[in-house]
Parts: C-alpha cells; sequence; structure tokens
C-alpha cells in the first residue's frame, strides 16, 4: 500500500532521505524538516500524524534512528543535537494513543553541543554508546548516548560536512564537499586510518564491516545548454553504485544504473542493498557468488 503525506516542509531545506526514519515495527514515521521547527510522528496504521513536538529552535536537518528502535536524535540548524526516548508498549495500546498520550510516546532526553553551524549529519550506536554529528563547520563530534558526554571533535580539513557513517566495527566515515569531495576514514579513537579525494559527487554513502558504498549521479559533459542537447542528454545520465575497499579505498566493483540515485539502504545482515531511485522504483542487489545482482521492485 502507498501512503502520502502532505507536509510544510521549509522551502529553503532540500528534502532528503536523512530527514525521515521510520520505526522498526513499522507503524510510525518519524521527520523533520518543518517550518515550525517541529519533530512529527505520522502513524502509517491511522495514515496521519500523531505528535508534533518542538524542542529545537530551528528547523530539524537530520534524524536517525539506533539499532534497538527507542533512541532517536535529531540534528537543527540551530547547532544541537537531542536525544529522544522513544516508549514502545504494546500494539493494541499504540493504535489507540489520544492526543496527550501521543505526545509522550517521544520524549527529549538530552541535548547536545558543540558545533558553530547546522548540524547536517548524524550516526548513533547504542551498542558503542556513540552519537556521532557533523556540521557545516567542518567539524565531527563524538558523544556517549546514554549520559551525553563529550568525548573528542575529529577535524578532516576544515571544509563542510556533508554525511558520516559509523560501523559497527568502530570505524566513521566522513564526506566532505566543497571543490572537491573527500572521504576520511577514522577510527573512533580519533586516528586517521586513510583519506582519498574523489573526482565526483556523492549522493548518498555506506559502510559496512569491510567495505563503502557510494552511489554517484553523472552528468555526461556532452551536456550543452541548448535545449536540443539537454533532451538528448537526459537519457545519458548515468547513476553508478562504486563499492570500494574500506581500508585502501580502490574500488573493487561499480554498477551502472539507468536512473537517479535519491538514497542507499543495507538490510540488517547486510545481505541486500536496497537502492531508491528518482523514477519511484526500489532495486534490491544481493550479493551471490562475490558479485552483486539486481531486482527491481
Amino acid at each position: 500500500n502507498r501512503h502520502i503525506i502532505a507536509a510544510p516542509f521549509s522551502p529553503s531545506l532540500e528534502i532528503k532521505s536523512h530527514l525521515f526514519a521510520v520505526s522498526h515495527d513499522a507503524k510510525f514515521v518519524f521527520s523533520g524538516g518543518h517550518w515550525d521547527w517541529s519533530l512529527r510522528v505520522y502513524s502509517l496504521l491511522k495514515s496521519k500524524m500523531t505528535s508534533s513536538l518542538i524542542h529545537h529552535t530551528d528547523i530539524i536537518t537530520c534524524l536517525t534512528l539506533d539499532s534497538t528502535g527507542y533512541i532517536l536524535v535529531t540534528g537543527s540548524r540551530d547547532t544541537t543535537c537531542v536525544i529522544w526516548n522513544i516508549s514502545l508498549q504494546d500494539d493494541h495500546h499504540l493504535n489507540n494513543l489520544n492526543d496527550q498520550e501521543s505526545n509522550s510516546f517521544l520524549t527529549p532526553d538530552i541535548t547536545l553541543y558543540g558545533h558553530t553551524s547546522e548540524v547536517t549529519c548524524i550516526c548513533v550506536s547504542t551498542e558503542l554508546d556513540l552519537v556521532v554529528s557533523g556540521s557545516l563547520d567542518g567539524t565531527c563530534n563524538i558523544h556517549t548516548v546514554e549520559h551525553g558526554i563529550y568525548i573528542r571533535t575529529l577535524r578532516p580539513i576544515g571544509d563542510r560536512i556533508v554525511n558520516l557513517q559509523l560501523s559497527n566495527e568502530r570505524h566513521i566515515l566522513i564526506q566532505t564537499e566543497k571543490d572537491d569531495t573527500h572521504l576520511f576514514l577514522y577510527s573512533i579513537n580519533g586516528s586517521l586510518i586513510r583519506t582519498r579525494r574523489l573526482e565526483y559527487k556523492i549522493v548518498d554513502m555506506l559502510l559496512s564491516d569491510q567495505h563503502i558504498v557510494l552511489a554517484v549521479n553523472h552528468v555526461p559533459l556532452l551536456q550543452q545548454t541548448n535545449d536540443t542537447t539537454n533532451k538528448e542528454s537526459t537519457s545519458l545520465i548515468a547513476a553508478r553504485i562504486v563499492i570500494k575497499d574500506m581500508f585502501d579505498m580502490k574500488t573493487i566493483q561499480t554498477i551502472r544504473l539507468r536512473t537517479h540515485i535519491n538514497c542507499l539502504y543495507f538490510t540488517k545482515d547486510f545481505s541486500h542493498l536496497l537502492v531508491g531511485v528518482k523514477d519511484g522504483k526500489l532495486i534490491v542487489l544481493t550479493a551471490e557468488k562475490k558479485s552483486l545482482t539486481k531486482k527491481c521492485y
């Protein structure tokens, strides 16, 4: 079934996947990016908004759920991150929440400080007790989940941080972007393991135990300014999924697609890679005989 949820998003913010999260039971959608600075909760069973909570003092720019489904972390233009507690109870109670109860379903717990500009990306791991956040100020801050204690700050090269990933094997992958795109691989102790400059823009990225997966939308140089050439070159726009070794960052495999990629997602056991594309389809890639095979839904 397809649900359409209308929401007043801020016109100054590009709507991307990092503004949304789905509860582990697939019954609720959490969303940020709203003009009134709110964090909103939508019930997929009722097809309506059940909660709207305002705790930040500016627009929420990113959010993520932890692996347990009980911790939600939001980042904002107000330069802070907030750790929220989710109270999951029995199904019958959740399906019959009144307005007052639905607001207590999600409660702010800890506010994290340290950035001087908009927070652009965030990762959380309750297993590692870490919250990792990146900002336009070029810093990556690390705090604990349980008490919000500041641990350290990573400063790659001063360019704005647009994406980051945290692996279960205690590695942090940071993407910076200005004139060029750079990847930086750190240990959680703050040691720089590897850096690599890329000649293409990254749409989204994932980090597994041994590999880096990059989504790249490529516009050919053949594209010109006149309308005729634009129409002809639109069909030539290529999207690629680039798989690199995590430690030496050398390309292992490249998968070419005929439509733009919007986002990437790994299943919990890393057995499948889900690729959301511009035409609304979901492409599922599976690892078979050391190569990835493609299915489209």
